[in-house]
């Protein structure tokens, strides 16, 4: 199997899973509470975002899907964790190759898969409330068939506004951290075939 395609099917899961909590934003706050959008500055950032995404969604194309991430998502924050123990060995020249080709992977995933997510709506579980690391937005998920699952968003401070940080999902099976799973996966990957230069080659093909 080639680098991308060994790269590809241990990320699956994770990129599964991004689709996903993507494709949730892009329903979220379909008929948003008034007092959610007037008091709730988080609340009203993600309405933003959701805007974005729902035209990245109907688009279905790798730059409208990267531009939506590079504008929202805290790339900078994601890529570094996701190095874990390896953070230290990206060189100073495979710096922005690896962020560009984080986003270009995860891009291409979710405007390949996007069509096959069905999202009827989302609610909104209350107002956001402040954590250690940051603000946190609880939702649950509709989809069309009938399940439904509860997604809380992290979000970071940036500017005028937020970024986002890390997204968890709730199932039967317990708790998923999104960004956990990408470091364990990149790291996993790393050990595998040598280097951190490796991963960023395999991410850009």
């Amino acid at each position: 199997m080639s680098t991308r395609g060994v790269l590809q099917a241990v990320l699956f899961p994770v990129m599964r899973g991004l689709m996903v909590f993507a494709l949730a934003l892009a329903s979220v706050f379909a008929q948003p509470s008034q007092a959610l959008a007037n008091e709730d500055a988080a609340g009203q950032y993600v309405q933003r975002m959701a805007r974005d995404l729902i035209a990245a969604n109907k688009a279905g194309d790798i730059k409208t899907f990267s531009d939506t991430f590079n504008r929202h998502a805290n790339i900078g924050a994601i890529g570094t964790y996701a190095l874990g123990s390896h953070q230290a060995k990206l060189r100073p020249e495979d710096k922005s190759g690896y962020f560009v080709g984080m986003v270009r992977f995860i891009s291409k995933y979710a405007a390949t898969e996007s069509q096959k997510y069905q999202v009827s709506h989302l609610q909104v579980l209350g107002p956001s409330r402040r954590v250690n690391a940051g603000v946190m937005v609880d939702t649950k998920v509709h989809l069309r068939d009938g399940q439904s699952y509860d997604v809380q968003w992290l979000l970071q401070p940036a500017g005028a506004g937020y970024k986002v940080r890390d997204a968890k999902v709730q199932v039967l099976l317990g708790d998923f951290w999104m960004t956990p799973f990408l470091k364990d996966l990149f790291e996993k990957y790393i050990a595998d075939n040598g280097s951190v230069a490796a991963l960023v080659m395999a991410l850009n093909r």
